[in-house]
């Protein structure tokens, strides 16, 4: 795995008590990356707050830090309205910080298995009619909206590909290497097949075991969060994928909830830029 340094941003709380977005903007300073990416699952950024926005903003492009992407996790389908409300406030971030994309899920429904074909149907519709509407108002700041691969009903290529269709391509996606496990689908297969709409890139890992408890697949394998470059996620085939397509954007890594401390975090940057440490 060859990822230059300052293509790699940093992504989701690192390690375990790091949630300040100040820490993570610091953090990425030392370890010479080449940006950070803003979330609403940082303490400073929770709900939408332009004045903290815009400090956190300075922070980072003093330190020389890119701002390629906000990342909004946010489960659509179960409030429609305050969900909604809130992506604005974030799509104002972004044109106020000039950050090009604004990345949001859609349903987080990472457990609930093999649905029933109408409920499926009317998940979908419930959230792709929002994410429309979202992405004409973030065409009219100037904004793009992302979506990724992500739980059981938008992921893989067929629900991804139909979103995007019936935007007119006006939503992007950000190829998730991680989450396509739950859709059982190829992530270089993935990236190869959405081509130029791929717009940002996260970088994870997960490992498939026979344990009985922890997130299922579609066909009701179960998988683990683990450290990056150590599960069963193909890293050098999505990368050479993203070669192929001729990406040159950012490539968040997002570390696992069970991330204990900075010297994992480490651990992958030299892996992913193929970096030894004596």
């Amino acid at each position: 795995m060859r990822i230059p340094r300052e293509r790699l941003c940093l992504y989701s709380p690192p390690y375990r008590g790091l949630t300040s977005m100040r820490d993570i903007i610091a953090l990425a300073s030392e370890l010479g990356l080449g940006g950070v990416e803003l979330m609403n699952f940082c303490d400073e950024l929770k709900a939408p707050d332009l004045i903290e926005a815009r400090k956190l903003g300075e922070l980072a492009r003093a330190r020389g830090l890119s701002l390629p992407c906000f990342s909004v996790g946010i489960d659509i389908i179960s409030d429609v309205e305050g969900a909604m409300a809130a992506l604005r406030g974030y799509a104002e971030i972004c044109h106020e910080l000039e950050i090009p994309y604004l990345h949001h899920t859609i349903a987080l429904d990472y457990k609930c298995g093999r649905l029933a074909p109408d409920e499926w149907q009317k998940r979908f519709d419930t959230g792709a009619t929002s994410a429309l509407i979202l992405a004409d108002y973030c065409a009219s700041l100037g904004v793009r909206t992302l979506i990724e691969p992500q739980g059981f009903v938008f992921n893989g290529f067929e629900s991804c590909d139909r979103l995007i269709k019936a935007s007119g391509e006006r939503i992007g996606i950000v190829a998730d290497v991680g989450n396509l496990l739950f859709a059982n689908e190829s992530p270089a297969d993935f990236i190869r097949a959405m081509g130029s709409r791929v717009r940002h890139a996260h970088i994870k890992d997960y490992s498939l075991s026979p344990r009985s408890t922890g997130y299922v697949t579609v066909r009701g394998s179960m998988i683990y969060d683990c450290e990056i470059g150590t599960g069963d996620i193909d890293l050098d085939g999505a990368l050479a994928a993203f070669d192929g397509i001729g990406y040159g954007g950012m490539y968040s890594i997002e570390f696992s909830a069970d991330t204990k401390d900075v010297s994992e975090v480490k651990r992958v940057i030299n892996r992913l830029t193929a970096e030894i440490t004596l």
